[in-house]
């Protein structure tokens, strides 16, 4: 076994390691948020469509380790709202915020949704289309 030309590298990274540790457990959570998204989801909105979600949930300040929610029930409920969403002829865009607006509602930990749906092209109109939308509690 060779001797190491540094032989006390390991006890510097070691407590290098564990300062980098301690000051970043006491740093402060400035925002900690969920993010999912669908990809290529057919929905009968404005005729047949297929398009991408990405939600993003921003939650409260001192969510509690227990509040948070499992984001594959999120997006099951997500999938079903969209589903069942009752004006087919709805801008996107209201199609958009009454969907972040029931997020919002639905989950007391979220402070912040913001999603975007992204339109595939179709026949009709032969070029993708995005909507975004951010709705947050009022204070």
């Amino acid at each position: 076994m060779s001797k190491s030309p540094y032989p006390f590298a390991k006890i510097v990274l070691y407590l290098v390691g564990g300062l980098l540790l301690n000051s970043a457990a006491g740093a402060k959570v400035e925002e900690e948020a969920l993010s999912f998204e669908i990809k290529a989801f057919p929905v009968d909105h404005q005729g047949p469509q297929v398009i991408d979600v990405i939600a993003d949930l921003v939650y409260v300040e001192g969510i509690g380790d227990k509040d948070y929610s499992d984001f594959e029930i999120i997006r099951a409920e997500l999938i079903e709202w969209m589903t069942a969403y009752p004006n087919e002829s709805d801008y996107w865009e209201v199609f958009n915020r009454v969907l972040c607006r029931r997020l919002l509602e639905t989950y007391p930990m979220v402070a912040r949704v913001s999603m975007v749906i992204e339109v595939y092209p179709t026949f009709g109109i032969q070029y993708a289309h995005t909507s975004r939308c951010v709705v947050a509690r009022s204070e």
